[in-house]
């Protein structure tokens, strides 16, 4: 993870601490152009984020985990799921369900800012 990608991952964490009540897994993805391509999120990120949302996902932390390491492991059901897009302009997060249906029926191959707010829960 380079530093801008940090950076991101401590604002968005406080973000979620002070403004968003449930329970949920977050893909984290930036971009400093106007849009993004669908293929940044990757196929293995897909199918974790959608078995925690529509099935089991269970997650062993690894021991080589450097700083704090809450437990070893942890299980998800059915526990809502988001992909997290950081456009220069703002954030904005968005359903994995509604991801994975935009990039199958887009005619382009990228997200622009102006469609992934159209089609997010928060920005």
């Amino acid at each position: 993870m380079n530093k801008r990608e940090a950076a991101f991952q401590t604002r968005f964490n406080k973000w979620l601490r002070e403004h968003y009540k449930g329970s949920g897994v977050f893909e984290l993805k930036q971009t400093q152009t106007e849009s993004i391509p669908f293929v940044s999120v990757k196929e293995h990120q897909l199918l974790g984020l959608l078995s925690a949302k529509h099935g089991t996902l269970v997650h062993k932390i690894s021991d080589q985990t450097q700083g704090y390491k809450p437990f070893d492991s942890f299980i998800l059901r059915n526990t809502p799921a988001f992909i997290v897009i950081k456009y220069p302009q703002g954030f904005v997060i968005i359903d994995v369900d509604i991801f994975i249906s935009e990039a199958t029926k887009s005619e382009r191959k990228s997200l622009t800012y102006e469609r992934a707010k159209a089609i997010s829960i928060a920005t």
